[in-house]
């Protein structure tokens, strides 16, 4: 679609363009409930190659790395000092919803598509891989790639299904093959924009078309430990029982009383996996595994909430007779938006009879990993259910599709008739 085709597109045709375009990226999956586009599997490569296709159409050319990140370049990066990168992430959860990560994509696809020629050589899209922690435990692995180069990372093994390492999947999907063109140089002081929808029900319940985020929640990854002894479940003597996932239970219980506590601090703590050996009927278990997820807005709040838990969780062990460790695997701390850009594109949207407000956001995004080296902006968009990470997960499209019309107005482009 050119300049002139896009000009006086209505805004129930912008929202027609999106959940069309939503809708096909949603089809790369491989349950029939949800969207499940784990890193590295058939469905990432098939996204990948439609996006790399469908940005060619809009007149970009595509980097790819050897993580599956994408980054569009114009070719003339050399002659525009003012780039703006739009970015979110086009990996899934199991199961996960149809907008997470995808929503910001297709806006920047839409945005491209809709510009004109000489308006779009302003903007590039940068869709990142591995942004969720389902696969390996961490987030925003592609990000941190993309940024840092890969000795930024460990080689981490996969948590779902067979154990591979992030080198082996790297080089098997060898994804750099479908790079149309060398790593463009990303001038300092480049400007990111990460268009997200929203992780609760905030935004809808306001009857909000979107929000400014100002500060997003830090993270903590712990792993527990407890070992125990293996026994017949028919032991009578309890004193003798050494049971290493009734011990763990001090974990899941703890998390959630200390959540309650700290509330007030604006952290919140989950055990969100476990492994238990030797997980049989009639065995008493012997080891058990737990990961915990701090989330915080200050440092202080999520190692108060990380040494409560731990040395809790230590000292009911040694209660037990259990030998318990412990590990911290992944460490993210706080992030905090550009807050000159967000007053100025406040001002800018408000003007245009859009309704916002200003949150932080308690879920990391890829943009937090960006805003360390580049200034950075998130906005989300309302989801009516609240829900997210699941099928059940839903988007306002007209406020995204009167955020796109804004956007169009403000990058110069053509934009939609109300």
């Amino acid at each position: 679609m050119n300049r002139r085709q896009s000009e006086g597109v209505s805004l129930s045709g912008l929202e027609y363009l999106a959940s069309e375009e939503i809708d096909r990226l949603a089809k790369f999956t491989s349950t029939d409930e949800g969207v499940t586009r784990l890193p590295f599997t058939k469905e990432n490569r098939l996204a990948l190659e439609y996006l790399a296709k469908r940005l060619s159409e809009v007149g970009k050319r595509v980097y790819v790395d050897r993580m599956g990140n994408i980054l569009t370049s114009s070719g003339r990066e050399s002659q525009r000092d003012d780039k703006v990168v739009f970015c979110s992430h086009y990996d899934s959860v199991p199961n996960g919803g149809k907008y997470d990560g995808t929503a910001g994509v297709v806006f920047g696809i839409l945005l491209l598509t809709l510009l004109g020629k000489a308006e779009a050589e302003r903007i590039e899209l940068c869709a990142f891989n591995c942004e969720e922690s389902s696969l390996f435990g961490r987030a925003s692995l592609g990000s941190a790639f993309f940024l840092k180069g890969e000795e930024a990372l460990g080689d981490y093994e996969t948590l779902i299904g067979e154990r591979v390492s992030l080198t082996e999947l790297m080089e098997k999907a060898d994804f750099q093959r479908f790079s149309q063109v060398g790593k463009p140089f990303v001038e300092e002081g480049t400007r990111f924009i990460e268009i997200h929808v929203d992780q609760s029900k905030e935004l809808s319940k306001k009857a909000l078309d979107f929000a400014f985020v100002e500060k997003i929640a830090g993270q903590r990854r712990l792993s527990f430990t407890f070992k125990g002894e293996t026994n017949h479940s028919s032991l009578m003597n309890l004193s003798a029982r050494r049971d290493s996932l009734l011990a763990s239970t001090s974990a899941i219980l703890k998390a959630s009383e200390l959540s309650k506590l700290m509330s007030s601090e604006e952290v919140v703590g989950t055990v969100t996996r476990l492994v238990n050996t030797p997980n049989v009927m009639n065995m008493i278990p012997g080891e058990t595994e737990t990961t915990v997820d701090i989330r915080g807005f200050s440092v202080r709040s999520l190692e108060e909430f990380k040494g409560s838990l731990t040395d809790y969780c230590r000292a009911v062990s040694e209660g037990a007779a259990i030998e318990f460790s412990s590990s911290e695997f992944s460490t993210m701390d706080p992030a905090t938006m550009d807050s000159s850009y967000l007053k100025y594109l406040q001002n800018s949207l408000t003007v245009k009879g859009l309704s916002s407000t200003r949150m932080n956001s308690i879920a990391w995004h890829d943009i937090a990993e960006v805003s360390k080296y580049f200034p950075s902006s998130l906005i989300l968009l309302p989801n009516p259910t609240g829900v997210s990470h699941s099928p059940r997960e839903a988007m306002d499209l007209t406020s995204f599709s009167k955020l796109l019309n804004a956007m169009l107005e403000i990058f110069g482009g053509s934009h939609a008739s109300n």
